[in-house]
């Protein structure tokens, strides 16, 4: 099926004759078709040539005793009205006297006309004519190139539209050349003459890194493919998350000049995870209460047996230890909720985080649980600079990691916590590494392969499989990344998590 409507077929083009008289058209029409070329008559008017609106046909042949002032005119108007793709060829036949009219100057002074001066023979005039024919055979196939071109830029714009995809074009620095509509629509901009020029950077979230980006940049300014995820704001206010590939866009001599971004709109999918990580951040906390409550009532419990025993007790200096003992047991208490709230508590933006506070505040919540498993706590912590990140979120990493770490030693074990700091001269190797290691069973290599994988778990109904992928996904929305080793053997088996966030 052809995507567009064509004109007049290749075969029905012929050239126009306008004459002054019918015998003077006849006899020159069927001379011509005797040499091949097709014609039609029009006797002293252009009305069969403009009939047709923008589909007119073949070149237009005109003799010099038709040619009045009034046709010039009308001729110069139908010229000077054809579409771009249309250089319509106008033929005079016209006496040395008859080109230098100044009545016709202004007909002349087209560029697609052509005079004919006679005498001339009738072998020259045939072959200007099937020239002209071949030439405007040629405007009709650009016309309906053109025309193909813009159905299928219609589709695309179409597909492109109906998949969330937007379409930018970018200097070498990353600013902003071009940018298809729907792309303008998506950022609240009517105007793109307002952003041109601007850094695509500049539609981003404030606490967004830009570490990410730079590196899809200088790979995309290299010739490879650049990609990266974005959080951007509307002029409206509306949060939207674009996942972009950058292209590079090379030049006449092989040359990169300019770079394509490809964004697509992963908005709903952003949405989706975000509801699911609230999901387990519930269920985390349902696993902490548990741990909690029990945490709490030890030292209520000595605190209440405390004070019966300071009520029973005569003896006031035995009265004042119990009650220091006591004083002790409340601030115990203090401690486990104070590190409760830190847990849960998350800022709008990245904080500067000490990391043996990471790791002591999470052991804190977890370490009845330790002791009733009898896993010793083995730590080595080097590093002593601050990392910034969102705190609330990373501790909610360390915790299922050194969740999954205790399940994985129900016959107790050892819990190896390190942290140190990489100082490498690139913004992804400078930063804070956590080593989580367990001496638990280990995991097959078939496991390893899966344990990021969303609703993927080994602990049957008490676990939702959430905790690792969600995991994963809040480290690469620092731009961190989170790798596992384990092994299974009889006599040395264990995992190993690595969580590396860059310092920025």
């Amino acid at each position: 099926m052809a995507l567009v409507e064509s004109g007049p077929p290749m075969s029905d083009l012929a050239v126009q004759i306008v004459t002054h008289t019918i015998h003077q058209a006849e006899r020159l029409s069927s001379q011509l078709k005797r040499a091949g070329i097709p014609t039609t008559i029009a006797l002293g008017t252009i009305g069969a040539l403009t009939s047709n609106g923008r589909d007119l046909s073949g070149p237009i042949l005109v003799t010099e005793e038709a040619l009045t002032s009034s046709l010039a005119e009308r001729l110069f108007e139908l010229i000077d009205t054809q579409p771009d793709w249309s250089d319509l060829p106008l033929l005079l036949l016209l006496t040395p006297d008859g080109a230098s009219k100044n009545s016709f100057s202004k007909l002349l002074s087209r560029g697609s006309t052509t005079i004919l001066e006679k005498p001339l023979s009738f072998h020259t005039l045939a072959s200007v004519l099937q020239s002209a024919l071949h030439a405007r055979r040629k405007q009709y196939q650009t016309r309906d190139a053109i025309q193909a071109l813009d159905t299928c830029k219609a589709r695309m714009r179409s597909i492109l539209r109906s998949n969330g995809i937007c379409v930018e074009h970018l200097d070498l620095d990353g600013n902003l050349l071009a940018m298809d509509f729907d792309g303008q629509e998506r950022i609240g901009i009517p105007n793109f003459t307002e952003i041109r020029g601007a850094s695509s950077r500049s539609f981003w979230k404030k606490e967004e890194s830009s570490c990410g980006a730079e590196d899809a940049m200088k790979a995309a300014r290299s010739g490879s493919d650049g990609h990266y995820e974005r959080h951007f704001m509307t002029s409206k206010g509306e949060s939207v998350w674009w996942d972009i590939k950058l292209l590079p866009e090379l030049n006449l001599i092989g040359e990169i000049d300019h770079l394509l971004a490809i964004s697509h709109d992963i908005t709903p999918r952003k949405q989706a995870e975000q509801a699911l990580i609230q999901s387990e951040k519930l269920a985390t906390v349902g696993r902490l209460v548990s741990s909690i409550a029990h945490e709490i009532n030890n030292p209520l419990a000595a605190l209440t047996n405390l004070l019966y025993l300071a009520r029973l007790e005569e003896n006031r200096p035995e009265v004042m230890a119990y009650l220091d003992i006591a004083d002790q047991e409340l601030r115990r208490v203090s401690i486990i909720v104070n590190q409760t709230l830190r847990f849960h508590k998350q800022s709008s933006s990245p904080q500067a985080v000490s990391p043996t506070n990471l790791l002591t505040t999470v052991l804190t919540l977890y370490q009845r649980k330790l002791n009733s498993v009898a896993v010793q706590v083995e730590m080595d912590l080097m590093a002593s600079s601050p990392v910034s990140c969102f705190e609330g979120d990373i501790r909610q990493v360390v915790s299922n990691l050194v969740a999954n770490a205790i399940d994985a030693m129900s016959h107790g074990g050892r819990l190896i916590l390190r942290t140190r700091e990489l100082r490498g001269k690139t913004c992804l190797k400078r930063g804070l590494v956590i080593t989580v290691a367990d001496t638990g069973d280990g995991m097959s290599p078939v496991v390893q392969s899966k344990i990021f994988d969303p609703f993927f778990t080994t602990k049957g109904i008490d676990g939702n499989g959430l905790g690792l992928w969600i995991s994963q996904e809040i480290v690469k929305r620092h731009h961190g990344n989170l790798t596992v080793r384990s092994r299974q053997r009889k006599d040395a088996s264990g995992t190993v998590f690595r969580l590396f966030l860059p310092a920025f």
